[in-house]
């Protein structure tokens, strides 16, 4: 099954939904990252969730997502566009080790900040205090509380024996409440979110043309007034890092004089590490000078 997603609303009930399937998308930054089965877990749906929310966003804007927390789990950052792209890198990468405790993993308490840029620019930010010991639902109340809009967000994600593409299936859904909607409404459908049945559709891959249909009743259930779907098909997620040589290379602009001094004596290439896609570029003394005497406004 591709990657996929789409976006719309349930007729009748005032509820947005975004439904993605990123199963390819997070395998490749799993791999890449060299993440273990329990950072891949949280990595995957994290990079799922901000994925959902990224997908409302008008034309060109991205999302970026930085939850910090208090635990052996210290950050999850997920950079993702309305144009389905995504990146995103967890630390540490390796949590397997800790015990299953949500204290010990996460905290007591962390913090989420999102920031909607377009062209480099910011046009909207916040940050929420989390407890929940869970980056989708952490995602979901943020939009609750920051932005006030009531949210719901499920992720599910599950893993196959196979080191070069250990991701099985992940999908994901979000709903948001409408200008009209009926909250109390709204609350119920949220809740089934947690349900066995809904989950359990989540877990599994089904290649039917009825398995949008099937999931979507599950989860509306026998709400009164549904007429329906409005839907399209949004742009494919895809594993997509903005990282280039030249933007590496203005990395060492931080550094101090004596340090550059140093390498120039070295005359060797300096190792730099993107951290959401772990590519390593090899950047030469002369870029580095060249990157030294590069103006600002350049």
């Amino acid at each position: 099954m591709k990657d996929f997603l789409y976006k719309g609303h349930f007729k009748g009930l005032d509820i947005a939904f975004t439904y993605a399937v990123t199963t390819q998308t997070v395998n490749e930054a799993i791999v890449r990252h060299d993440c273990d089965p329990a950072a891949a877990h949280i990595l995957g749906r994290s990079m799922t969730g901000a994925l959902l929310a990224a997908a409302v966003l008008p034309e060109g804007q991205r999302l970026n997502a930085f939850w910090k927390y208090q635990g052996a789990l210290k950050t999850i950052i997920v950079d993702a566009g309305q144009d389905g792209t995504v990146r995103g890198f967890i630390s540490p990468a390796q949590l397997s080790s800790y015990s299953d405790a949500q204290d010990e993993l996460y905290g007591e308490m962390g913090e989420l900040q999102v920031i909607v840029s377009k062209d480099g620019k910011i046009t909207n930010s916040g940050t929420t205090p989390i407890s929940l010991h869970d980056g989708v639902n952490d995602l979901a109340y943020h939009y609750c509380i920051s932005d006030q809009i009531e949210t719901g967000m499920s992720a599910m994600i599950g893993f196959k024996a196979d080191p070069e593409n250990p991701v099985q299936l992940c999908q994901g859904w979000m709903i948001q409440a409408l200008p009209n909607t009926d909250l109390e409404r709204f609350d119920r459908i949220r809740r089934r979110m947690d349900e066995s049945g809904f989950r359990d559709l989540l877990c599994h891959e089904n290649n039917t043309d009825r398995y949008f249909e099937e999931i979507s009743k599950k989860l509306i259930g026998a709400e009164s007034g549904f007429e329906g779907f409005h839907m399209e098909t949004g742009p494919s997620p895809t594993f997509q890092c903005t990282c280039t040589r030249e933007k590496m290379a203005m990395v060492v602009r931080s550094l101090s004089i004596p340090e550059r001094m140093e390498l120039v004596k070295k005359k060797e290439p300096v190792g730099i590490q993107c951290q959401f896609c772990n590519e390593r570029y090899e950047i030469t003394i002369d870029e580095c000078i060249l990157a030294w005497n590069k103006k600002d406004d350049d």
